[in-house]
């Protein structure tokens, strides 16, 4: 509308413009023409009467003087005529002005004479020369120029009709043109209104359906505005504030969501509160609770984002939180788990090794000291063998709560596993380590525990380690507690053993030597067998054939077998485990080899062999070696050895995927914290730790861990294997909860893998430099 005025204004403008300019140029034109014309006329008559002037006049410099203005006269008259010719003549007036131009050169040389004569003094019939023939020549060309001026004021006449018939056009299409406006802008008056009622309609919908989401869905919604003033509240949102809508509008944002830190229990102020929202979407940290008016905490998570007008200006924040109370609980028992010991209550290994990295680093950038203490009590074989597994639990679980109170607040005590407890000493001197190391031995040592009518005695073995700026890493502190604590059982229990820095290579040698040696023994005299455990499916339409676990058993110099835990933990502590982890795979690929039509294996692998940069070639020389397919191989690794070698386990893991091996993450749940490195760990079967499935009948705790360990690893896409299955309660659980596989006792006891000497048999371990490379190195250790 504003263009087509704008455009009405230019053209009205332009027109009455041109039309102006047309009639001065046409006028001007004119008046220009018909003054030439009278000057003309009058240079005409000017010269006829100075001709007679010359004739009466008898003094010859007074006719000298006149005779010179009738010759000037006749040159301001040719000019006059080019400046007519120049101005632009019609076909009429280019006729005239040539009939005047004709009569003027005919008239010229008789005049000439005339003047001639007259000063020449030669006046003979002079007067009546003049009157009778130069005066009547004069006035035939005054009427011809007479008639030029006529004509002139004609032309300019029909030149101004002209301008007028302009003019009349030029307003009639003003008047079209506005005519045309007023249509058109009533269309667009009739459009705008229409248009403004359908999008007044459109906002009234489309704010209806905001209101009825926003009360629909089930997370929490506050809105506030750019002064942090609560503007909404959703039905959520008024049911974990305890605030109603109508209440809470214009109130400060603060006092409506009152938040809280979990841990520090300090008020928090929200980003949206103070109106400085500068990302798309804030957040706060995972600590967070919600008090509502009641005084009810919640816990939440929450996201915020600013609200922006079109000039993307801040005018307020939209507020989104939900209640993860439940989920919270959750975690929070999870990372308990994960860093605590179900039986004893007391922190694990793995949190004792964190906290003991911690204290390292305190007694290496500050110089502190602190002290270990490593216990192995005494008697609990016995104890659990004479009475079973359940008063060996108990006895575990008196003996935790008898020595807490026995170290100071600042302490840590901790179950490393099986029998053995480890204590953190936080800035405690040897000496008064050693003072409590005896308070702990004497009241162990004044302890009986009595089950079913028998007492028993306990000792506990203690070994000590001072932890100082010098005192290395992790494994050598743990290391040398360890060797104090075997110190102390070789020196006759119930005793403490105070780690001496000079002693320190002699009780690892001696360590080295005791356990290497007998392994090595059982190697030369091929004292090592395989035996399998079959691992069952569960869900059985899902079509997944069973599988058998490969594991490995040492025979001793008497002909009997070994426990497992006896020389495993041995081997591994002692740095001899990757070279059996070598030998197992050496031996079942090529039975493997030699009985095509037999199912795939399950491998162990340590988590030394995962820290060995030969192992995975060793392991790809001999699928090359027997020809075996490595879709019949799986391999399990401990989660704690998976996460210890983070970088190398990954690496290993997808190496030999991409040969078609899978892999199987054991023990899964013994510590829990993995739980964030199992998204990124590529492994198809998790094995649920075996301590959970074999009370989850009973302990409602251990049947949630199995429930949640089974879901996480099905959402994932992971298989998952249930250990330690004694029992058809157990079997029937699982086979409920959806567990795709089971192994353990109840279903299948191990046996003996048969081996009926090979083609391929793997070779005496004396005979195979590759493998006895390890076992050497330890015997040529300098002390």
């Amino acid at each position: 509308m504003l263009a087509l005025m704008v455009a009405l204004a230019a053209v009205g403008l332009t027109r009455m413009a041109a039309i102006h300019h047309h009639l001065d140029v046409i006028t001007g034109k004119y008046n220009a023409k018909t003054d030439i014309i009278f000057s003309m006329r009058h240079i005409v008559r000017e010269r006829a009467l100075s001709t007679y002037a010359m004739f009466i006049m008898d003094d010859p410099f007074q006719r000298e003087e006149e005779y010179q203005r009738f010759t000037n006269m006749a040159g301001e008259f040719i000019q006059l005529r080019d400046h007519l010719i120049q101005l632009g003549l019609t076909e009429k007036e280019r006729i005239a002005l040539d009939g005047v131009l004709e009569q003027v050169r005919e008239y010229q040389p008789l005049h000439s004479r005339l003047v001639d004569r007259i000063t020449h003094e030669q006046t003979d019939g002079i007067r009546e020369e003049i009157l009778n023939h130069d005066l009547l020549r004069q006035r035939e060309m005054l009427d011809r120029l007479d008639k030029m001026v006529d004509m002139e004021r004609n032309e300019s006449r029909a030149a101004a009709v002209q301008a007028s018939d302009e003019y009349r056009s030029a307003y009639l299409v003003m008047m079209f043109l506005t005519a045309v406006a007023i249509a058109f802008g009533l269309l667009i008056a009739g459009y705008v209104v229409r248009r403004a009622r359908l999008i007044e309609s459109a906002l009234a919908q489309e704010k209806e359906h905001a209101e009825i989401t926003l009360h629909s869905v089930g997370d929490a919604v506050i809105a506030a505005d750019a002064q942090g003033k609560v503007s909404y509240l959703n039905p959520a949102a008024e049911q974990m504030t305890g605030w109603r809508s109508e209440e809470a509008r214009g109130q400060p944002l603060r006092k409506i969501y009152h938040i809280i830190n979990e841990t520090t229990r300090k008020p928090l102020e929200h980003p949206a509160m103070l109106g400085v929202l500068d990302s798309p979407i804030v957040g706060l940290d995972k600590h967070t609770l919600l008090v509502s008016r009641s005084g009810i905490e919640l816990a939440i998570e929450d996201t915020a984002a600013p609200i922006r007008n079109s000039a993307g200006e801040d005018v307020g924040a939209i507020l989104v939180f939900r209640d993860v109370t439940e989920q919270r609980s959750m975690q929070n028992q999870l990372s308990w788990q994960a860093s605590h010991d179900p039986l004893t209550g007391l922190v694990n290994r793995r949190e004792l090794e964190l906290l003991l990295e911690r204290l390292l680093a305190s007694a290496k950038e500050q110089n502190k000291r602190h002290a270990l203490l490593y216990l192995d009590l005494d008697q609990f074989k016995v104890i659990n063998d004479t009475c079973g597994h359940i008063a060996g639990d108990e006895l575990l679980r008196q003996v935790a709560g008898l020595m807490h109170p026995l170290i100071r607040d600042s302490d840590t005590l901790a179950r490393l596993g099986g029998d053995e407890f480890g204590i953190l000493l936080e800035g405690c001197s040897l000496r008064q380590a050693e003072q409590i190391a005896h308070k702990l031995l004497q009241s162990l040592e004044e302890f009986r525990f009595a089950w079913q009518g028998k007492t028993f005695r306990v000792g506990v073995s203690i070994g000590l380690v001072g932890i100082h700026a010098r005192s290395g890493t992790l494994s050598t502190v743990l290391s040398a507690a360890d060797g104090a604590c075997y110190m102390a059982k070789e020196k006759g229990r119930n005793r403490i053993w105070l780690h001496q820095d000079d002693d320190r290579e002699i009780a690892i040698r001696h360590g080295e030597m005791e356990w290497v040696s007998r392994i090595m023994q059982a190697f030369d005299e091929n004292r090592f067998v395989l035996y399998f455990q079959r691992v069952i499916p569960l869900v059985v339409s899902s079509g997944t054939p069973p599988y058998r676990e490969v594991l490995v058993r040492m025979i001793d110099e008497k002909g009997e077998l070994v426990p497992p835990m006896a020389f495993i933990p041995a081997a591994e502590r002692y740095g001899v485990m990757s070279t059996v982890d070598r030998w197992v795979v050496k031996t079942t690929f090529a039975w493997l080899a030699d009985h095509p039509q037999e199912e795939g294996l399950a491998v162990n692998l340590s988590s030394q062999s995962l820290s060995d940069d030969g192992f995975l070639d060793f392991v790809m020389g001999q699928f090359h070696a027997v020809r075996l397919s490595p879709r019949r191989i799986c391999f399990e690794i401990t989660e704690t050895a998976a996460i210890a070698n983070w970088k190398r386990a990954t690496q290993f893991i997808a190496a030999l995927r991409s040969l078609g091996c899978c892999f199987a993450l054991d023990d899964f749940g013994s510590g829990m914290s993995s739980f964030g490195y199992l998204k990124n760990l590529p492994v198809d079967f998790i094995k649920i730790d075996g301590a959970f499935v074999r009370d989850m009948i009973e302990d409602e705790v251990d049947h949630a861990m199995v429930e949640a360990v089974n879901r996480i690893g099905h959402v994932m896409g992971i298989r998952t294997t249930a250990e330690y299955v004694e029992n058809d309660r157990i079997l029937a659980k699982l086979r409920e909860m959806g567990v795709d596989y089971a192994q353990g006792f109840g279903i299948h006891v191990p046996e003996p893998l048969d081996i009926q000497e090979p083609r391929t048999a793997a070779k005496p371990l004396s005979e195979d430099h590759e493998l006895l490379g390890p076992v050497i190195s330890a015997f040529r250790r300098p002390a």
